[in-house]
């Protein structure tokens, strides 16, 4: 991890300053085109450690690496120098008839006696970088998430701007720049900086003085905002944020959000000088802005402010400078960005090496006194050979400790390595080989080629060569102990098989072919007795599924086969993986149902998990109660995206009968988030074929969606559509008097008065919802829609003076009145 962080250091470094080399080049060019580059380069920030992972190595020669470094050290401490002992004269024929052991620790003890040698451990402080690292990410995630939460509470609380002009008005801008999505205008209750936040639903926030602005200044600073929603400011903002989080460590990521920052205003005030506005006006504007308001305490590190202090120098010079560019971000200058961007990025992040192998750990004491090559070769070398002739891999994996497996392929060279309990095997060859069919040898080794495998038991090793003879006539074995050349034996050929087999186990190499010959040689229970030895999540789920891909399996043993994978594979995604091929090769009857949705289950990913019930329920011939339990099983993602992309692709794939009804319902129900609820409901709606009793459940379930903009949206399109007969009006209207704005109330009423098919029945239900609305504007505008669009009775002109009567406003009550009056005049004279 240390590792990837250094890459990741020099690359962004790469990165950042190329793009500041880039920003220098257009000083003095459009700021929209700087922005554009430095919004690219907090983007490549986060796409490189990505790309890094996906993509294949490109050696340079000269690229730096970076080696993982050792928590621990152990350092020798210097000791006192002491006199040399006396040694005794020792006949040559009693040393001879000595046990080597004895004769060892006789010359051990004498060392001791001659010399004290002390060792001490200490901590490298490297061991610190990555706990450092990622408590610098949780404290700027912690504040950008403390700066969205006050952003939606202020989205909550603050109410919309029911000044029509300022609606008249931000149409007209939108028009002029181009601007095609629905913007909410909001009012603050005291002095607030006018900003702008939200990507789907974006919303520009007014102080409440802000009516009394002169004509000039509510453009202009309509305008600057506008501008900022139409150039998705908020989101590149939340990307720089990100992009701080993950490299807060480095000084030039902040320099580039900080630019980011300033461009963006640049960018907008050119928006607004080209639309026609006075310079000097508009920078007095900007200077009254900062003077006199304040962005709300913790919005400033998410939302998009107009006009903050410590900009304002700056900003006033640029706005000022009529010599300076103010051309818009056009496709002509915005496509050679993007790609000069892509050839950054993509061959940079394959470039970087990967953090190397993490050498092994091996301390390795210097020896009290010279030991004698007699000893060395008469007593070491016998007893390390003893203890390699019994030398087992199934030993290393006695204790639990770290372990770690790689592979690498590159050209035609092959890296495989694995460490397991103080045990290190490596598989390494240069030039193309192939393995004998059991996979327990090499059969082939190209010419010039070589394979080396070895294995460290930690006081001993064992390797061997395998090359091409010289003559050409076979394979030549080089085989050693303890570097010391041996026969490849009996004994060397089943360490090597061992070790062979050890290794592809360990580590997944050449799975699928071998495990499609153990199903060949030994059938599918041969391949379920091999999955118990097996290590690691894609090894075990490149053998399930070569099970599955078999054909061999009968549905009792697919059930067994999803039962034992959801307990063997902790990777979400590798079992996601396995589940899917199981979906697509097998139907899912109701013998498999409680075991694949128990596997399901198991998967805490949102996202694998949507994946594997769209495979599930996507297929055909599913009874109602694997559909069903499927279903349930998809009411625990946690994910509204994942739930709602899920329910919605459901809807377009069957129809939701009434066997899935309830199923379904409940599921949408668990949606926490508005718009994705709302997005569910509104796609059934839309369906073909709908009939009243789903309607209803659409209805009930829309009650609890508290967002009034999501509800108007999804009841607008039913009352726009559906006849609200005896069985919707009531859930329908039910739900429509859960709106709390009177604006989203009054258009969801007035569109069912916009059918001409209205029923009297509906026309008095609207009368009585249309009660709750408390502002004079909307209900006026309501029930003058309701006299232009029905035939009046006695009943609803009753219902309309009734409501009337509550309209404060002297003017609207005699809009409603005289109308009413001028159509019941014409239909007496009709």
């Amino acid at each position: 991890m240390i590792a990837i962080l250094a890459d990741a250091f020099v690359k962004a470094t790469v990165l950042l300053l190329l793009a500041g080399a880039g920003s220098w080049a257009l000083r003095r060019g459009p700021a929209a085109l700087r922005h554009l580059v430095w919004a690219l380069a907090c983007g490549g920030l986060l796409v490189l450690p990505v790309a890094s992972t996906l993509l294949p190595n490109l050696r340079v020669a000269g690229w730096p690496r970076f080696e993982a470094p050792i928590a621990f050290r152990v350092q020798q401490l210097p000791t006192q120098p002491v006199a040399a002992p006396v040694h005794e004269p020792v006949a040559p024929r009693r040393a001879a008839a000595e046990p080597s052991g004895r004769a060892v620790t006789s010359r051990i003890a004498q060392s001791a006696a001659a010399q004290s040698v002390r060792f001490t451990l200490t901590t490298d402080w490297t061991a610190w970088i990555v706990p450092v690292w990622l408590s610098g990410v949780a404290v700027v995630l912690i504040l950008m998430a403390i700066g969205l939460a006050r952003i939606w509470w202020l989205d909550r609380i603050t109410a919309l701007v029911d000044d029509e002009t300022w609606y008249q008005l931000s149409d007209d801008l939108c028009r002029q720049i181009g601007l095609t999505r629905r913007i909410r205008l909001l009012r603050a209750s005291g002095p607030a900086m006018p900003m702008t936040w939200g990507i789907r639903r974006p919303a520009i926030l007014l102080p409440a003085e802000a009516d009394a602005w002169p004509a000039d200044r509510r453009r202009d600073v309509l305008l600057h905002e506008l501008a900022h929603v139409k150039r998705h400011d908020f989101l590149v903002q939340l990307i720089a944020r990100v992009a701080c989080a993950v490299y807060w460590f480095h000084p030039l990521v902040w320099l580039a959000a900080t630019r980011l920052r300033e461009e963006r205003e640049r960018a907008c005030d050119d928006q607004v000088l080209r639309s026609g506005a006075k310079p000097s006006a508009y920078a007095t504007h900007l200077l009254e802005l900062a003077r006199g308001l304040r962005a709300a305490p913790a919005t400033s590190l998410t939302s998009v402010a107009m006009a903050r202090p410590a900009q304002l120098a700056t900003r006033l010079i640029d706005v000022l400078d009529a010599r300076r560019r103010r051309d818009t971000l056009s496709k002509g200058l915005a496509l050679p960005a993007w790609i000069a961007a892509i050839a950054i990025v993509v061959p940079l992040a394959a470039i970087a090496p990967r953090a190397a192998e993490p050498a092994a750990l091996r301390i390795d004491t210097i020896p009290m006194t010279p030991k004698p090559e007699v000893i060395t070769r008469h007593t070491i070398k016998p007893q390390r050979a003893m203890r390699a002739t019994t030398d087992s891999l199934r030993g290393c994996s006695g204790e639990s400790t770290h372990t770690s497996s790689s592979t690498t392929e590159n050209n035609e060279n092959l890296i495989i390595f694995t460490n397991l309990g103080g045990c290190s095997i490596r598989l390494a060859a240069t030039g193309k080989f192939t393995f004998t069919q059991d996979f327990t040898d090499i059969a082939t080794v190209a010419s010039g080629a070589q394979v080396k495998i070895e294995v460290d038991y930690g006081a001993h090793d064992r390797r061997v060569t395998i090359q091409r003879a010289a003559d050409g006539s076979g394979l030549e074995r080089i085989y050693k102990l303890d570097g010391d050349v041996k026969p490849f034996d009996a004994d060397a050929k089943a360490w090597l098989s061992e070790t062979l087999t050890f290794l592809l186990r360990r580590t997944g190499f050449k799975a699928e072919e071998r495990a499609r010959w153990i199903l060949d040689t030994k059938g599918i229970q041969g391949l379920m007795d091999e999955l118990g030895e097996l290590s690691g999540d894609y090894t075990r789920r490149v053998y399930y599924q070569a099970a599955v891909e078999s054909g061999k399996l009968d549905p009792a043993g697919y059930e067994r086969l999803v039962t034992l994978a959801g307990q063997t594979i902790d990777s979400d995604y590798e079992l996601a993986e396995l589940l899917i091929a199981v979906a697509k090769a097998q139907p899912l009857t109701e013998q498999m149902q409680a075991g694949f949705v128990t596997a399901a289950k198991s998967i805490n990913s949102d996202y694998e998990r949507h994946r594997v019930l769209r495979a599930a329920l996507s297929r055909p011939g599913l009874t109602p109660a694997v559909a069903a339990s499927m279903l349930d099983a998809a009411a625990d993602i946690a994910s509204d995206y994942e739930l709602a992309e899920l329910l919605i692709e459901l809807n377009v794939a069957r129809p939701i009968d009434e066997a899935m009804r309830p199923a379904f319902f409940k599921a949408a129900s668990t949606l926490e988030s508005d718009y994705e609820h709302a997005r569910v409901l509104a796609a059934v709606v839309k369906r073909e074929g709908m009939t009243p009793a789903m309607l209803r459940d659409v209805l009930t379930s829309a009650k609890s969606i508290g967002s009034d903009y999501e509800l108007a949206q999804l009841l607008s399109e039913i009352g726009g559509s559906y006849v609200l007969d005896d069985t919707l009006r009531p859930a329908f209207f039910a739900a429509a008097n859960t709106i709390h704005s009177d604006y989203e109330h009054s258009r969801t009423l007035a569109s069912v008065m916009a059918r001409s098919d209205a029923s009297r029945a509906v026309t008095l239900a609207v009368l009585e919802s249309a009660k709750g609305i408390a502002s004079d504007h909307e209900l006026a505008e309501l029930l003058l829609t309701v006299i232009q669009k029905v035939k009046l009775d006695d009943a609803i002109r009753a219902a309309i003076r009734e409501d009337a009567q509550k309209i404060g406003s002297q003017y609207d009550r005699g809009r409603v009145f005289e109308a009413l009056e001028r159509k019941s005049g014409r239909a007496e004279l009709d």
